[in-house]
């Protein structure tokens, strides 16, 4: 009877010890299907919009470090996975140092290169006059309505640069719309008691930039008068 119920007792132990082993090896099968999904997940994000802002026209100049090394690894481990998925547990490299870890680096790497190039090409498309004849020009009564706007449109603008798009296109879109709002302000900057030739200066000068020729005696005059000579430079072209 002893014997018996030691015999019984000696196979719900082996029972239980197959089962925790089986369930151990789950386990790391779990950790290793989270760790993959993560980095895949990053990684078709980070595709994803490089796609986007190419299809949209917006230069981003990434190549992955290590990108051959690394898809020679993913390969290797696929093709050990193949023949056995325990293989996951005992990869042929060390997987988080040397897979892992570098993966999740370029794809850090990539969004960061993505969200400078798209601030980029923001700032570059809406390049219009420089912060301190703004500030110059609002210090002065009849110019302070028509400064707002261009503030107004520049702070739109710059707010659209912050954040990668999930739709460059539609979002190019807007700011092209808020580019003109910013052209219009500039061309409908005038004032009544204020020369047209030196309202004019002051809107080329923000735009493509006065030529130097119109620079006349009148206008550095109303320049020095309005303490704004200092707010201008000459540019070569």
């Amino acid at each position: 009877m002893l014997l018996e119920r030691a015999s019984v007792l000696a196979d719900k132990i082996n029972e239980y010890q197959t089962l925790k082993m089986a369930g151990d090896e789950a386990l790391q099968f779990q950790v290793r299907a989270n760790q993959l999904t993560a980095v895949s997940e990053k990684l078709s994000r980070a595709r994803a919009a490089l796609k986007n802002m190419r299809d949209a026209g917006v230069t981003v100049d990434f190549v992955p470090a290590d990108g051959v090394t690394l898809a020679e690894r993913a390969k290797e481990l696929r093709a050990a996975m193949t023949a056995n998925p325990s293989a996951i547990n005992d990869p042929p490299f060390n997987l988080k140092y040397e897979f892992l870890d570098r993966l999740s680096a370029v794809t850090s790497t990539a969004e960061r290169t993505i969200a400078a190039c798209w601030k980029s090409y923001v700032r570059k498309r809406a390049e219009f006059g420089a912060s301190d004849v703004l500030d110059a020009l609002y210090a002065i009564p009849q110019f302070r309505a028509g400064v707002t706007r261009i503030r107004q449109s520049r702070a739109a603008v710059d707010a659209l640069g912050e954040t990668v798009p999930a739709d460059p296109k539609s979002t190019i879109a807007r700011l092209e719309v808020l580019v003109e709002e910013q052209a219009k302000a500039w061309s409908d900057l005038s004032a009544k008691d204020i020369s047209p030739s030196v309202v004019k200066f002051i809107r080329d000068s923000a735009n493509d930039g006065a030529s130097l020729a119109a620079y006349s005696e009148e206008i550095r005059k109303w320049l020095t008068d309005h303490n704004l000579i200092a707010s201008f430079r000459i540019r070569l072209k």
